[in-house]
């Protein structure tokens, strides 16, 4: 039977999952790098409210849309922007990666999200607050991991990266 795959993982993980926000799964083999997109929205009830991107793309329309993303990637090989990801999560691909710390990258990523769709919301209503973003925190990450370990549901199995 073959390695259980990171990719596979993942994928499995965040269909069991049942988050409350929308994702999607991609595998951009071109940079050795695992990128999960995910997406909050809230309405925006003061519809002539126009609203900028960091990229000074306007939205205008009654609902707001928040896209951003995590990366799994190979540091010897992947040549991605950091900035461009929420967090960027480095392993050596020959190694594999620990489902527990998979785990524990997906319960984080829940509450981070979780907290942002809040956030969002009073982004969206209250001309007060004029930015938002959404925040990881890894103090909390490295805390689940710890908690994981302490009640014995980390798993060390190892996720190789996807053959092409």
């Amino acid at each position: 039977m073959a390695q259980e795959t990171v990719l596979d993982y993942l994928g499995e993980a965040l269909e069991e999952s049942d988050f409350e926000f929308d994702w999607k799964l991609e595998w951009n083999k071109r940079q050795h790098a695992i990128e999960l997109y995910f997406s909050i929205f809230a309405e925006n009830k003061e519809n002539h409210v126009v609203i900028e991107d960091v990229e000074g793309t306007a939205n205008e329309g009654e609902i707001i849309q928040f896209e951003d993303a995590i990366c799994f990637f190979d540091p010897k090989k992947s040549k991605i922007q950091m900035d461009n990801y929420l967090k960027a999560f480095p392993f050596d691909f020959k190694m594999g990666i620990e489902k527990g710390y998979i785990d524990a990258v997906l319960k984080t990523l829940r509450i981070v999200v979780t907290e942002g769709q809040s956030d969002l919301l009073d982004f969206a209503t209250d001309p007060a607050i004029d930015t938002f973003e959404l925040n990881w925190n890894d103090t909390n990450f490295y805390g689940t991991i710890k908690t994981l370990k302490d009640i014995n549901r980390y798993s060390e199995e190892k996720l190789i990266y996807p053959k092409y």
